[in-house]
């Protein structure tokens, strides 16, 4: 199930949401491991698409993607709690 966390980067302090995971209709987003670029992506198909990014990284899972205010890469210590965000942002 696709959820929505908020998200503050460690390093210029912006707060925003972010949707991790898969939710109910199989679609998701997957996040470049080398840029942050966002991927949607279809799983009720099954693996049918390529997970390689035009910057020749990899589509991943667990990769968090970027802060879209200061680009820098997010790791799961800038997950500002460990709560999903139920207040839509």
């Amino acid at each position: 199930m696709g959820v929505t966390y908020r998200i503050r980067c460690r390093k210029c302090g912006h707060t925003f949401s972010r949707n991790y995971g898969v939710g109910y209709n199989g679609q998701g987003t997957m996040y470049c491991v080398r840029c942050g670029r966002a991927q949607a992506v279809d799983f009720s198909g099954g693996w049918g698409w390529d997970p390689t990014c035009e910057c020749g990284g990899t589509f991943d899972a667990d990769a968090l993607g970027r802060c879209p205010q200061c680009n820098s890469m997010l790791t799961k210590e800038d997950i500002a709690d460990d709560e999903p965000d139920t207040h839509g942002g």
